[in-house]
């Protein structure tokens, strides 16, 4: 299951233990000045944290959980184009380039993030230099991301598709080799391009090889060094 932390809502960034490495640039006075226009929330699964279209006011920090971002088609088809996991900053490659979000951001679990003004986090961008520099090495290191899973998933067939999508669950998301998924057999298909009943069919497959075990939403890899096998020579 995914581990979630209990924490005080209303803690001070300077003694916050869920801090970004990145906030470790400013100095106490410049973290005080975020957390007064900082607001740290609770998101229940489900709860849209910011949504496609809407102007960027704020500068969003995931704590705790696990969100997923969608993009929404002319035809109003749906797509999860990524999975941010804790300590992730939530839409950084638009916030300074966009005047309204680029994608429906939702939680997939209870999540707590932290909005800071966006302002604020200007101001910060503008007087750190070092600060600025990390957030675009920041920026730069989530596009070349991008850039190779959407290769890779490309270079994969069906099989190899679904074992990194289990493989990555497992190792970035959970830490653990038994989860309940957070999405829906479709949007698993979403997010590699497949159809929902190829989804289905080789989960299925895998299941029947003795690779995971599948109850409803709930996997468990029992043969971890196969799946990965299948993942990278798929």
């Amino acid at each position: 299951m995914y581990k979630t932390y209990i924490m005080d809502l209303s803690q001070s960034c300077k003694n916050c233990q869920f801090r970004s490495h990145l906030f470790d640039k400013l100095n106490q006075e410049e973290l005080d000045f975020i957390h007064r226009n900082k607001q740290t929330t609770a998101v229940k699964k489900g709860a849209i944290v910011n949504k496609s279209g809407d102007p960027i006011r704020e500068f969003v920090y995931l704590v705790e959980g696990l969100v997923k971002f969608q993009k929404i088609g002319k035809n109003g088809k749906e797509q999860i184009v990524s999975i941010a996991r804790p300590l992730d900053f939530v839409g950084l490659l638009s916030v300074f380039s966009k005047d309204s979000y680029e994608y429906t951001v939702t939680a997939l679990v209870d999540s707590v993030v932290c909005r800071i003004d966006i302002e604020s986090m200007r101001k910060m961008v503008q007087m750190n230099g070092q600060f600025s520099l990390d957030i675009l090495k920041y920026i730069s290191n989530i596009s070349d991301e991008i850039i190779r899973h959407t290769y890779a998933i490309n270079s994969k067939n069906l099989r190899g598709r679904i074992a990194m999508l289990l493989v990555d669950f497992a190792d970035k998301y959970f830490g653990s080799t038994s989860f309940d998924l957070p999405i829906s057999r479709k949007e698993m298909a979403e997010m590699i391009d497949m159809t929902p009943e190829n989804v289905i069919r080789i989960l299925s497959e895998f299941r029947r090889d003795g690779i995971v075990n599948v109850r409803g939403k709930h996997i468990e890899i029992l043969n971890m060094s196969l799946l990965s096998k299948i993942r990278d020579l798929g």
